[in-house]
């Protein structure tokens, strides 16, 4: 029972969740294929003494199904465009008064298709009705605008409850990455643990394909040298760490046990430049070592690195699972400590962020490599 419900959860969460196009476009179709029925139900029910219940669901199913353009491109309105450029954004009057001013630009054009396009319909159907002589609008105007602000209301409801729901699971994993990061504070801030991980596939594989462990060999070899001999240094050149950075993502590239999609693009030639050791590998290593524990068909890495003058900017983004929410090993130890060791070392002249979506993560580090205190 409990393999059912969490198959049936897993199959739910991305459909309800994901920002995959295809995951999009199926639940916004599927909403409102829902939506006309609901109305051409409902309508049909009304109708049902005068007309009966299947002529009337049909006819009424093809008006709304005519008119549901505009409560589509209202409610879009107000979710993609009021919501991010003025609710996030803290602009709660000018969201008011725009929302106001939409719902007179579609109460009109509601008032237009009833006059000029939904008699046609009803005629296809043989239910012309004279209609009453006499027209109260400003009764009109009031059902009109009451009933354009429910579906309003009803997109607004669905959008913020989702962000709600995402934000309570990234409250609950951000509390759980608190807790391991305060478990491991008094743990060293270097730990090359890649080559452990490296040697132990390696094992695995030697007998398998001897081709991929003769290749390997030499990079872990120079990976080993570097840790041994530049570990203890405070500053090493920029240059070979990047020529080791590319060793090391050629050797998870080749004994990873699933494939993943890795693309680098390196603009540093600078010779000259030095940076602290293990502040990119570990970087890399965290990206590598996510993906690992991830069920994904295809696996995403990408690397970033580019010099300005004196300043690095390094971008790195890997793909994640949609069932984590909007985070997930966010805050781990890994970027805790390299956030530490850049407080040490480069205080006042460093930026770390990291950016999460719902199918993606991404984090950026900036460091002005001549503003370092040692």
């Amino acid at each position: 029972m409990a393999s059912r419900k969490q198959y049936f959860l897993m199959k739910i969460h991305p459909f309800v969740f994901s920002n995959q196009q295809s995951y999009r476009l199926s639940r916004h179709a599927l909403f409102w294929f829902l939506w006309i029925l609901y109305y051409a139900i409902v309508s049909a029910i009304i109708m049902l003494p005068k007309w009966g219940f299947f002529k009337s669901f049909f006819e009424a199913f093809i008006e709304v199904a005519e008119s549901t353009p505009l409560d589509m491109c209202f409610c879009y309105f107000i979710i993609y465009f009021l919501f991010p450029k003025f609710l996030y954004k803290g602009r709660y009057i000018g969201m008011l008064l725009l929302w106001l001013l939409a719902s007179f630009v579609f109460i009109a054009l509601y008032e237009l298709n009833a006059i000029h396009i939904a008699p046609y319909i009803r005629g296809w159907f043989g239910m012309k009705s004279t209609g009453p002589s006499n027209i109260n609008y400003a009764y009109d105007f009031f059902v009109l605008f009451s009933q354009i602000n429910m579906e309003g209301c009803v997109a607004a409801s669905i959008k913020l409850g989702k962000l709600w729901y995402i934000k309570q699971q990234e409250a609950d994993l951000l509390q759980q990455e608190r807790q391991k990061i305060k478990s491991d504070e008094d743990h060293t801030l270097i730990r090359p643990a890649f080559l452990t991980d490296l040697l132990t596939r390696m094992e695995s594989i030697a007998n398998e394909n001897p081709l991929i462990a003769a290749r390997s060999m030499k990079k872990i070899r120079n990976l080993m040298l570097y840790i041994l001999y530049e570990n203890a240094s405070s500053k090493v050149s920029l240059h070979k760490e990047l020529e080791l950075l590319q060793e090391y993502t050629d050797l998870e590239k080749l004994t990873a046990e699933k494939k993943i999609c890795v693309h680098t693009s390196i603009n540093a030639a600078s010779l000259h430049e030095t940076i602290a050791p293990f502040i990119l590998l570990p970087l890399v290593e965290n990206a590598f070592k996510q993906l690992q524990t991830y069920n994904l068909e295809n696996p995403s890495l990408n690397i970033g690195i580019a010099l300005h003058n004196e300043t690095i900017n390094i971008k790195v983004d890997w793909s994640k699972p949609i069932e984590t929410s909007s985070l997930t090993n966010g805050r781990n130890v890994i970027l805790h400590n390299i956030s530490k060791r850049l407080q040490l070392i480069y205080p006042l002249s460093h930026e770390l962020n990291m950016m999460i979506e719902t199918e993606r993560i991404f984090v950026y580090l900036k460091i002005n490599l001549r503003k370092a205190i040692n």
